[in-house]
């Protein structure tokens, strides 16, 4: 959801300008757009929203700083969240996996077992998850994730 102000209004030819950058960049093993530019579910209120998998960091803040800044250039707005697949939660990995549209393969192989853990990581721990929240909180709500969770078990 966008913060402060909306994206340039030639947002998606410069899109094609991102994939570039991040293709050519070192450390980016595979990289996604997720939420709405993902799904063609965007609106004027949408930000840019990239996830990428980095590989060989010795510093992963300052190259998570030096590609948001210069993603900020090329798309020509800050309305963007940068999310670095290596250190964020499985839940949120999963949800991104789920909705993703695929922007850099540098190495298909590794990219496909990556999701393919995680998202049998992701079962196994929401498994676990709705049990505990159903015990504790005696929860009822179904959400798209704990109705696959409970057709699967």
């Amino acid at each position: 959801m966008i913060k402060y102000k909306k994206l340039p209004e030639n947002i998606n030819e410069l899109l094609p300008k991102a994939r570039v950058y991040l293709n050519d960049h070192p450390n980016v093993s595979f990289a996604y757009f997720f939420g709405g530019y993902s799904k063609d579910t965007s609106s004027p209120m949408s930000d840019i929203d990239i996830a990428v998998y980095l590989s060989e960091v010795p510093d992963l803040l300052q190259v998570k700083t030096d590609l948001l800044g210069e993603l900020i250039e090329i798309l020509e707005t800050d309305e963007i969240d940068l999310v670095i697949l290596n250190t964020s939660s499985l839940p949120l990995v999963a949800r991104i996996i789920e909705m993703k549209e695929t922007i850099v393969d540098k190495d298909p192989l590794f990219r496909q077992d990556y999701e393919s853990l995680k998202l049998r990581e992701y079962f196994d721990f929401s498994i676990k998850e709705i049990k505990i929240l159903k015990e504790r909180y005696l929860l009822d709500r179904q959400s798209p994730y704990t109705e696959k969770v409970q057709r699967a078990g």
